[in-house]
């Protein structure tokens, strides 16, 4: 441990905030100053025979000066504050050379170095004292690339830093993506950049709804996004719109019975005529009820004389839904001739 000046009897303490631990004080003739002795100076002259063991520099025995160098600063200068410095890290015999005593660096001490040179295969580096000591390259730095430089017990790791400088030329050597621009998004062709959520949702709403979609959307002859017409015909399936199919037959259009029932089949419960004057109404009560009124009936005729020319003497038909289970069909003929029609119905559900 350190000894404390302030415990000696002839030292000045009178001003205790700007000198805690006491003044050294003048000897006025009187033996009243502090002692020059051992106790006063053998830790100051002990630190710094330490400071120069620690920086492995051996005494050349002359006074520090503008002339013969600061031994004592570079000793302190070594320890410390070596670390602060960037220091350079180059190449001299197959070697990586270093401005720093190798062999008085301190296990996990770390500095940083700037490189002068691409690394190469070297597995050694050389310190200013002519140490060597074996390395592991974390990372192939470049020239001008800052690299850690790490101390262990039995080597030296050298860790190439990312930066500025430095982080370009890495991604590129070791593939990593750069995010796409919007623009690149949209023209999707190339695969050296990397897409992001923003731009990956703005590609594909153009691609699905914008200028680009028509390059994207799914035909009869080609894989694709799903267009919404596409998307309603599928929404359809298992839920058809069409409720209803079937027939009835023996029509005579103004022909028998004023009220007639006709044989039927499919979904169509019954089938009458219920009126008959310049043409014929009939009621057609269906299976299956319909979600509302809110329906058509595709309506199909078929002859089932002899002769066609005569089953097609009527004019346009009109239907109209008078329930979820009912509707009303009007024929009227356009000449006196009797018919013999199977009308063919289809009702869906708009």
């Amino acid at each position: 441990m350190a000894r404390d000046k302030g415990v000696l009897t002839n030292i000045d303490k009178s001003n205790p905030p700007a000198y805690p631990n006491g003044r050294i004080k003048d000897n006025t003739g009187a033996d009243d100053g502090t002692p020059v002795n051992e106790f006063v100076y053998g830790d100051f002259h002990e630190l710094m025979a330490k400071l120069m063991r620690l920086a492995g520099i051996t005494y050349n025995g002359q006074p520090d000066n503008e002339i013969n160098g600061y031994q004592l600063l570079e000793a302190l200068s070594a320890n410390p504050s070596k670390n602060d410095y960037v220091l350079d890290i180059s190449s001299a015999n197959g070697k990586l050379s270093v401005p720093v005593k190798v062999g008085t660096l301190k296990t996990n001490e770390s500095i940083i170095c700037k490189s002068t040179i691409d690394f190469a295969s070297e597995t050694l580096i050389r310190g200013s004292d002519n140490t060597d000591k074996s390395i592991t390259k974390v990372g192939n730095t470049k020239t001008g690339e800052y690299v850690q430089l790490i101390n262990t017990a039995s080597s030296i790791i050298l860790i190439r830093l990312a930066n500025a400088t430095s982080l370009d030329a890495m991604v590129a050597e070791l593939l990593y993506l750069k995010a796409a621009t919007n623009t690149e998004e949209l023209a999707g062709l190339l695969d050296t950049v990397g897409t992001t959520p923003q731009g990956n949702a703005l590609a594909f709403t153009e691609w699905v709804i914008g200028a680009a979609s028509a390059a994207s959307l799914a035909s009869a002859i080609r894989n694709g996004l799903y267009p919404k017409e596409h998307f309603s015909i599928v929404e359809n399936l298992g839920n058809d719109r069409i409720r209803n199919i079937g027939w009835f037959s023996g029509v005579d259009i103004n022909g028998g019975p004023t009220t007639q029932n006709y044989t039927r089949s499919g979904n169509v419960t019954t089938a009458q005529r219920i009126s008959q004057s310049n043409g014929d109404v009939f009621e057609i009560t269906m299976q299956n009820a319909m979600d509302d009124i809110n329906y058509y009936v595709r309506i199909f005729v078929e002859s089932e004389s002899s002769y066609m020319g005569t089953d097609n003497d009527f004019r346009a038909i009109v239907f109209k839904p008078i329930s979820t289970t009912k509707f009303q069909m009007f024929l009227e003929e356009t000449a006196g001739s009797g018919q013999n029609l199977k009308i063919h119905i289809e009702a869906v559900q708009i």
